[in-house]
């Protein structure tokens, strides 16, 4: 039996519906016993003389000299040698700690696998389980590179349901548009999210799970929580909705996955550093890695060093969820002004779809295209906007904008859109 096929079998007994939404690639990947499996075997030997990289010949890091001095208060090794294919343990251990603080709960899950940012993360979910047989289900509007992601090497099918049903997430239409998938499928849940900037609240957490514990196929739930914590409502969903699925999906039917990292949550935009999070524990944790790392090893070899060193160092600062917390009211000034103009705004060609969370807002435009409006605001208001052929809306990042200007951004928009 190969190594492939072992870990296939764990799956199939522990985790079926993760073992039945596998694609090709994701059945024959297993990480090889190549350089970085015989070197971790090798890390507590005297002369170590296995990986290819300098150093001062008893395992730690030589770095230039005018490199040491901006990196001094960070982890010498961690920051210049390279880290583990699935991470450093000390960060995934940490990370995955605030997560459950953050969620409020001590819900066992595995230890999360560190990749080079979000999208690399779910890049590898793709390689994992999308193919040609595989339905990629979305809400519309949604993130364009989600269907790269999907689509460009696995060339998985597109099922599409609109986001909004009056106030609230459609949660009609994702059951209608499960109803019609008999294979296997991938959902991806954005919640809050890019571009609509809505998360969920109590009710709508509940029945999504209502729904997808009634959909009889093998799916796998992409939950993307880019923006998790960043809510400015009460009355909304306070912790990810993959805490919730966790509890309540059959794993017969439905695999469960969890994107995040450090771009939002930390602010840490250019960090690259994202992590991956399962609920499946013993052999099936080890499975899945082993795969996981067969496929980060394949593309970026391991995640970037520094950006671990300065998580590490943030998420060890008793400061870390004040520091957060003053981030945080700055977003909640703008959401509120934003807000404010919004209901002032007097125009029958602007409808701001619900929003209450994340960085973004979208408006939907009557008797003018969204693309002309983009430009004309470049070229007459000095604005810059996003503009969403579908459903002909413009994006508003908030977050890029002082509370101070956001009423003239308004009033700009509104003078170009007539």
């Amino acid at each position: 039996m190969s190594e492939a096929d072992r870990l296939n079998a764990i799956l199939e007994s522990q985790a079926p519906a993760v073992f039945r939404c596998l694609s090709p690639l994701g059945r024959q990947a297993a990480f090889p016993k190549g350089i970085p499996w015989q070197s971790a075997m090798a890390k507590d030997t005297k002369i170590n003389a296995t990986i290819g990289q300098m150093t001062d010949g008893y395992g730690k890091a030589m770095p230039l000299s005018v490199m040491m001095g901006p990196a001094a208060d960070l982890d010498e090794g961690m920051t210049f040698l390279y880290a583990p294919v699935e991470g450093h343990r000390s960060v995934r251990e940490a990370w995955r700690a605030r997560e459950q603080r953050m969620a409020g709960t001590e819900m066992p899950v595995a230890l999360p696998i560190a990749t080079h940012g979000l999208t690399h993360g779910l890049s590898v979910l793709a390689s994992l389980f999308a193919d040609p047989d595989t339905t990629l289900i979305l809400p519309t509007p949604f993130w364009g590179n989600y269907k790269l992601i999907f689509t460009m090497y696995a060339n998985a099918k597109l099922a599409t349901f609109d986001f909004f049903s009056g106030d609230g997430f459609n949660l009609q239409g994702l059951a209608d548009c499960l109803a019609q998938i008999r294979g296997k499928s991938i959902l991806v849940l954005n919640l809050p999210g890019n571009p609509t900037g809505y998360a969920l609240s109590p009710d709508e957490a509940r029945q999504l799970c209502d729904v997808l514990n009634g959909h009889q196929h093998p799916i796998v739930v992409a939950v993307d929580d880019a923006y998790q914590g960043f809510i400015y409502e009460d009355d909304r969903h306070p912790r990810s909705e993959f805490w919730d699925l966790a509890e309540t999906l059959d794993p017969e039917r439905h695999a469960l996955f969890k994107v995040d990292g450090a771009t939002k949550e930390l602010l840490f935009f250019s960090s690259r550093l994202g992590f991956l999070t399962h609920p499946y524990l013993g052999e099936a944790e080890d499975a899945i890695l082993s795969k996981l790392k067969y496929l980060i090893r394949g593309t970026v070899g391991s995640p970037p060093g520094p950006s671990q060193a300065l998580v590490l160092k943030a998420l060890q600062d008793p400061r870390v969820e004040a520091a957060v917390e003053e981030r945080m009211d700055v977003m909640r000034g703008r959401y509120r002004a934003l807000k404010r103009a919004l209901a002032e705004l007097k125009s029958d060609r602007i409808h701001p779809y619900p929003f209450n969370a994340a960085f973004f807002m979208l408006m939907r435009l009557d008797g003018v295209n969204s693309e002309d409006v983009r430009l004309r605001l470049i070229a007459e208001e000095s604005v810059g906007t996003i503009s969403v052929a579908d459903p002909n809306a413009l994006r508003v990042a908030f977050c890029s904008v002082d509370e101070a200007s956001i009423p003239e951004l308004i009033g700009r928009i509104a003078k170009v859109v007539g």
